[in-house]
């Protein structure tokens, strides 16, 4: 019932502009991901596609786009209920991801379901639990997303867009080939993996260790072991001990290259946790004698950069799962379709973090009731409301993305 009132008020505000459902935009190709060294985004220009088979809902005057001022009256809008999976819900991480996208659900009159993303046949059958009450809207996921798991999407009928982590490259093709699959915004991994391994050569570490995720298990941990390992190619004064791949048990690489490297003095990750930190204080090495370096937030990382430990880090990925939600929400509410090629994930740049200076001003940001973008500014990467917007719109939301950025637009909100 609530979908089909949706629907004929739909139809009541767009039977004069029939005609112009059926047609369709050139939609502009992504580019690819740019070398560790450039900044994020891609190119060439390009403008959003409509689904044909998604009416179109007419759009409320927009005022004054170039300065941003666009009204969102809430109580106007169709209410979509929006399905979100991740994997950790009690980690740092998780909690920013909940906090942002209960905010934008606040202000576009939305529901949201958290749930346990999961993975392989957990992930398959966690997703059939949620879709079979019939009322999910769309998902969003901030851990990839595999075949199995579109295939019950497709079957229920729900559209789909991935935050962060991005589908492996083995199961592209697959995931892409369903046209519920709106394609995914990621964080530039490849430049992650990059900077890690770069920081702590110019922090002075020349035997240096490397812990990733299993390869092929996560697209981007995937991108952060290539964006590394280029790095080492690069420098004939480096040496790399050794390297390790295991589902997400980090901690457990620190006693064991202790004991076999003693010349060891830096350690990148793919991603840090809290258990890397308590296992280096278990070892004895958080003395500065190891310098350490990988993506994340997580408790402790404040001290640990404050002590001389880490070097190195990034974050921010809560703002990227705040650009999925529009690219669903455009779809959502007027069949829009910003990525024209699901296959190739829109870039952004992560929030880069070399000092404790630097992280203080992080924590400053992550610590502020303002999200990194407020309704306003995510409004104006709507159709609905933005019929102006394009893809490019989001490729320079995602370059511009820094620590100065946030602060900037925070201190005129």
């Amino acid at each position: 019932m609530k979908k089909l009132l949706a629907v004929l008020l739909t139809l009541c505000l767009v039977l004069p502009l029939a005609a112009c459902n059926g047609s369709t935009n050139t939609g502009g190709n992504q580019g690819q991901n740019p070398s560790p060294e450039q900044s994020t985004g891609q190119s060439p220009s390009s403008s959003p596609s409509q689904s044909p088979n998604t009416p179109v809902v007419s759009n409320p005057e927009v005022t004054d786009f170039e300065k941003g001022e666009i009204s969102i009256n809430k109580d106007e809008l169709p209410r979509f209920k929006i399905a979100f999976g991740y994997g950790d819900w009690e980690s740092v991480l998780g909690t920013q991801f909940m906090h942002a996208i209960e905010y934008l659900a606040d202000a576009f009159n939305c529901e949201s379901v958290f749930f346990n993303a999961g993975s392989g046949e957990e992930g398959v059958a966690n997703l059939e639990s949620l879709l079979a009450a019939g009322d999910i809207d769309g998902i969003i996921s901030a851990s990839g997303w595999d075949t199995g798991r579109m295939e019950v999407a497709n079957r229920y009928g729900v559209p789909i867009a991935t935050g962060c982590q991005f589908t492996s490259s083995r199961e592209i093709d697959s995931v892409a080939s369903y046209s519920g699959f709106l394609g995914g915004v990621t964080d530039d991994e490849v430049w992650a993996g990059y900077h890690a391994m770069k920081a702590l050569y110019e922090a002075g570490s020349r035997n240096v260790t490397w812990s990733g995720l299993t390869v092929g298990f996560s697209q981007g941990h995937d991108d952060r072991t290539s964006g590394a390992l280029q790095f080492v190619s690069e420098k004939s004064d480096l040496n790399l001990l050794t390297e390790s791949y295991t589902r997400g048990t980090w901690h457990e690489d620190v006693p064991s290259f202790a004991a076999a490297f003693p010349e060891m003095d830096g350690m990148a990750f793919t991603a840090l946790n809290v258990g890397v930190y308590n296992a280096m204080e278990i070892e004895g090495i958080a003395d500065g004698s190891v310098k350490i370096a990988g993506p994340d937030v997580a408790s402790g990382t404040g001290e640990y950069f404050e002590r001389g430990v880490q070097v190195w880090s990034c974050g921010g990925q809560y703002a990227t799962v705040m650009v999925a939600w529009a690219i669903l929400y455009n779809y959502l509410i007027d069949g829009t379709v910003i990525i024209s090629d699901p296959k190739v994930p829109l870039f952004r740049n992560y929030l880069e973090i070399s000092s404790f200076a630097e992280y203080q001003q992080y924590e400053k940001i992550i610590n502020s009731p303002n999200p990194a973008y407020n309704a306003e500014e995510i409004a104006q990467l709507i159709h609905y409301f933005n019929p102006d917007v394009t893809y490019d719109d989001y490729v320079e939301l995602g370059r511009s993305f820094s620590i100065e950025d946030i602060l900037a637009r925070q201190a005129s909100w």
